[in-house]
């Protein structure tokens, strides 16, 4: 049984560090050990804050999901990436994923990701800024099926309302 005192002082910390955001099971106890706490005081811990619920893997991979995938985009690939590296259970990765996709479809984040990006690339040869839009896409984790289907439909769409905004030609008007 640890010390009751180092029990105590790592509960603070563990409590400090869960008030900002949820936390992985893992990244709590990284932070745990940075802190130098025994292998049993962090153990003890980790315990009592699942029992209390503070800390539930499938609910933080839920938040972490839905907040980078409203606020950066990102595909398939990439969040399981980001789930992985905070030490997530590869089953709840995938129900995760599963649900989080389910609700919002991989392939209208890609399309709202190219074409936000497509308008940041002004001035540039279209064929270099279809390049770098697909290495931008490639970046955020999208696949390249993915990729193409919405490059194609941003392109598509961006050259339709060039030729309906231009004037028609001497040829066209007789």
């Amino acid at each position: 049984m640890p010390d009751p005192e180092l029990f105590k002082k790592a509960k603070a910390h563990a409590f400090r560090f869960i008030s900002y955001r949820d936390r992985s099971h893992w990244e709590l106890s990284q932070y745990l050990k940075k802190k130098e706490y025994s292998h049993s005081v962090i153990q003890q811990t980790l315990d009592y804050l699942k029992k209390l619920n503070y800390i539930n893997d499938q609910r933080f991979a839920l938040q972490w999901s839905q907040f980078k995938i409203n606020k950066n985009k990102i595909g398939r690939s990439r969040l399981q990436m980001e789930l992985s590296g905070r030490g997530i259970d590869k089953s709840i990765i995938e129900k995760t994923l599963n649900t989080i996709y389910e609700d919002n479809p991989e392939k209208d984040l890609a399309e709202q990701c190219a074409r936000k990006k497509w308008v940041s690339l002004k001035g540039i040869e279209k064929e270099k800024k279809k390049q770098r839009l697909v290495q931008f896409m490639q970046r955020r984790g999208f696949s390249s099926d993915i990729i193409y289907q919405s490059l194609k439909t941003l392109t598509d769409s961006v050259d339709t309302q060039y030729y309906s905004t231009q004037p028609p030609s001497a040829l066209e008007q007789d």
